[in-house]
């Protein structure tokens, strides 16, 4: 219900889900994606922490709030989840 209040069509199209907690990943591509996915995040964290860290070009690299929001991410270019405090008290 929640992707469909975001993206009815990428709702009608998703074919699998991911949880984590606490996650922290070194740069990766998802080599089994067909295109874009949603990320979202919550937790007890600085804002303008965490999120995730998508590599454009050589010399540029987005930074995607997705805290308390879902943002739009293409996982077949390089990308990672910012710098946060995971040991931060919740």
């Amino acid at each position: 219900e929640a992707i469909n209040s975001v993206d009815p069509f990428f709702a009608s199209q998703y074919t699998a889900v991911a949880v984590t907690h606490n996650f922290e990943g070194s740069p990766h591509i998802d080599k089994q994606n067909t295109g874009p996915f949603l990320g979202f995040a919550v937790g007890d964290y600085e804002d303008g922490t965490g999120g995730i860290m998508v590599e454009c070009s050589a010399r540029v690299v987005a930074k995607v709030n997705t805290k308390n929001r879902m943002a739009r991410v293409d996982g077949r270019y390089p990308h990672w989840v910012g710098p946060y405090d995971s040991k931060r008290d919740r």
